[in-house]
């Protein structure tokens, strides 16, 4: 994990975390260039993305203390806002179980609900290997499917994480999002959490049947017409105007 620290002048800080594929660049093209200059942001390359795009990714486990040991050494124990997309939502989970952070409100979209789904692992596991072959082999063909599903704007960076993404990182990431470990929260905490999906997103059903079970005191939203995430990539002054929403209640 690399973090990226940008404007730590302003003592309002915020955590945001990335998907699969994407990269603390995509987060600052996608959210931050829309929140405004106001915020200290803090926004990993998780390991196998970006910068970080040499690192073997092991665990959420891992990444949440990596980026826990990174804020404590920088004394920021307060967050007005911790956000995570799909993986990073699974990597966000993981940080609660540090409490000595104080995070006013907690945002995660298209995370994963699925704890023991192994099943849908082993599909996944290969449907991604499939995609990462495909894509080393030729990245002209990678580059157009991944614009086709999030745009122009994101495809070569997305695309190029994918290709560079070593086997191991693949597996386990997919582990990760299909044997997600759900904190017990306290209702205080539920009630500072969002959770929000695409109409179309593959996690959107599974999840609608597990939150009024597991934290029934959590938010949810959802986005009409939408699939895995590409509400943020599409509509990103929306989105970024939903975020600074959230964090106004």
């Amino acid at each position: 994990m690399i973090m990226h620290d940008w404007n730590t002048e302003n003592p309002e800080a915020i955590l945001l975390i990335h998907p699969m594929l994407a990269s603390a660049a995509l987060v600052r093209s996608c959210l931050t260039d829309y929140l405004g200059d106001c915020h200290r942001y803090l926004v990993p390359d998780l390991s196998a993305h970006g910068a970080a795009g040499n690192e073997t990714y092991r665990s959420a486990a891992d990444e949440a203390k990596a980026i826990h040991s990174y804020l404590i050494s920088e004394d920021v124990t307060h967050l007005k806002l911790a956000y995570g997309a799909s993986l990073g939502g699974v990597v966000l989970l993981e940080l609660l179980e540090y409490k000595d952070l104080d995070i006013d409100h907690l945002f995660f979209e298209g995370m994963s609900f699925f704890t023991d789904a192994t099943f849908m692992y082993w599909i996944f596991r290969f449907a991604f290997l499939f995609a990462h072959r495909n894509a080393v082999k030729n990245p002209a063909l990678a580059m157009k499917k991944m614009t086709s599903l999030y745009g122009a704007e994101c495809a070569e960076e997305m695309t190029n994480n994918l290709i560079r993404m070593k086997k191991e990182s693949i597996v386990n990431i997919v582990h990760d999002c299909g044997f997600v470990d759900l904190p017990r929260l306290e209702e205080k905490t539920q009630k500072k959490c969002t959770f929000t999906y695409g109409e179309k997103d593959f996690d959107y059903k599974k999840a609608m049947k597990i939150i009024p079970k597991v934290y029934p005191f959590a938010g949810t939203m959802v986005w009409p017409g939408y699939g895995h995430c590409e509400k943020l990539i599409k509509e990103p002054e929306v989105y970024a105007d939903i975020l600074k929403q959230d964090m106004c209640r």
